[in-house]
């Protein structure tokens, strides 16, 4: 008897795993722990039982107004506790990238906005990388404007028709907020890289366009004030 039990073991697991299988490859058979195989929380790209107020159904959702990603803000009081270098990192909440808002914002930011990066010979140097990336095609190796969709190799017209204007003449005229908002939302035929490049890496490429131009790392431009030397001597004890 002892031996016939043992025998139907193996007949009745077979059994039990034919049981578990559908005929049907798209319909799963019987489930051993559902909780595992059906997940609670919503998946990506799936329609969500819980509409936007649009009626909008999707799950993937863009976040809340005006939130910050975590970690975004570096953990650096002096930047926390300076509302014009904060300002940097919370700029998308203050600036709507709007056209007919354009030289309002411009404006506003060339007071509201200084560099919270300290003039290092690292930062320039990963400026110059970024730059040779996403800048040269346009405005050129030197920044005069005669990058390869400007000015072809051989002296010929590029398919770019607008040239971007000389750093030499052109920045010594803004102030760092004015550059900063400029590379972040564009102007006239220039995209912004806002998208691209995270706020350290933006002012990377200032440090390093600056120095192409000629202009010295902490000055800041037409318009540098008392405020913008006391915020160099913050920059000077940071590098300490």
């Amino acid at each position: 008897m002892r031996n016939q039990i043992i025998k139907l073991i193996p007949v009745a697991a077979i059994a039990l795993i034919l049981a578990s299988c559908g005929r049907d490859a798209k319909t799963p058979g019987r489930i051993y722990m559902p909780d595992m195989t059906y997940s609670n929380s919503y998946k990506a790209y799936v329609a969500s039982d819980v509409p936007t107020p649009e009626g909008n159904l999707m799950s993937a959702r863009y976040p809340a107004a005006k939130t910050i990603p975590y970690g975004y803000i570096p953990n650096d009081s002096a930047v926390r506790s300076n509302p014009a270098y904060l300002m940097s990192y919370m700029a998308k909440n203050h600036y709507t990238h709007s056209a007919e808002k354009w030289q309002e914002e411009f404006d506003r930011a060339g007071k509201e906005i200084k560099d919270p990066l300290a003039y290092t010979d690292d930062n320039k140097s990963e400026g110059a990388r970024l730059y040779n990336i996403n800048c040269t095609p346009c405005h050129g190796t030197k920044g005069d404007g005669a990058g390869q969709l400007v000015e072809l190799p051989g002296g010929g017209d590029g398919p770019f028709t607008s040239r971007p204007p000389d750093y030499k003449t052109r920045l010594p005229l803004e102030n760092d907020g004015n550059i900063f908002y400029v590379v972040s939302y564009g102007k006239n035929m220039m995209g912004g890289y806002g998208f691209q490049l995270s706020v350290k890496e933006r002012w990377q490429v200032i440090h390093y366009i600056k120095s192409i131009a000629g202009i010295n790392g902490d000055d800041n431009g037409a318009g540098a004030t008392a405020s913008a030397a006391t915020d160099k001597g913050k920059k000077d004890d940071k590098k300490k």
